[in-house]
């Protein structure tokens, strides 16, 4: 497992995150569960049902892999069991519709860092963070951990942009605004 810090100290990334089959039966997994329309001024895309994140067929090897880039980078490792859908949540877009604007995490409440783990590959809806002129297009197998505090937007997606993404370090109980809409079915 390679690791390659695209922007010092705030952006990393890693291609063939988890091997083929982890990869195929998380993403086979994945596409079984129904979604959830969410929708704020600031953002809209669908969440995925089925509480992925009590399976630990998914949320270990994934969290462990996680994990070594977590304890060289902040020196302590996540949870892999008993996770809300603040810690880890499978997104999906709307193509052409579904978006993320300007924004940032306070590092305060959702911990040192966010991780994105692309299903899909995409030929738009990036990652991108305006003040290092940084995009990054969302490919199959590739998982980036970012740092909270870090204004960031994704642009719209001709595709389906699948995701599984969370806040590793946010306390287990955060609530969001999403967890009032009824966030924690997924």
């Amino acid at each position: 497992m390679q690791w390659r810090e695209q922007i010092p100290n705030v952006l990393w990334t890693c291609e063939n995150f988890l091997d083929k089959q982890s990869f195929n039966d998380i993403k086979k997994k994945v596409l079984k569960t129904e979604t959830i329309d969410m929708e704020q001024s600031n953002f809209k895309y669908k969440a995925h049902k089925g509480r992925l994140r009590d399976d630990p067929t998914i949320t270990e090897p994934f969290i462990q892999r996680l994990n070594f880039k977590y304890l060289s980078l902040f020196k302590k490792a996540a949870p892999a069991r008993n996770l809300s859908s603040t810690q880890f949540v499978v997104k999906s877009f709307v193509p052409n519709e579904s978006y993320y604007d300007i924004h940032k995490e306070d590092p305060k409440i959702y911990g040192e860092c966010a991780f994105m783990y692309y299903l899909t590959d995409e030929i738009d809806g990036d990652l991108h963070l305006p003040a290092f002129d940084f995009k990054l297009t969302p490919m199959e197998n590739l998982c980036v951990i970012m740092k909270t505090g870090v204004l960031h937007k994704v642009d719209k997606c001709s595709g389906p942009r699948f995701c599984i993404t969370g806040w590793s370090f946010a306390p287990a109980n955060r609530l969001t605004k999403n967890t009032l809409k009824g966030y924690e079915r997924i």
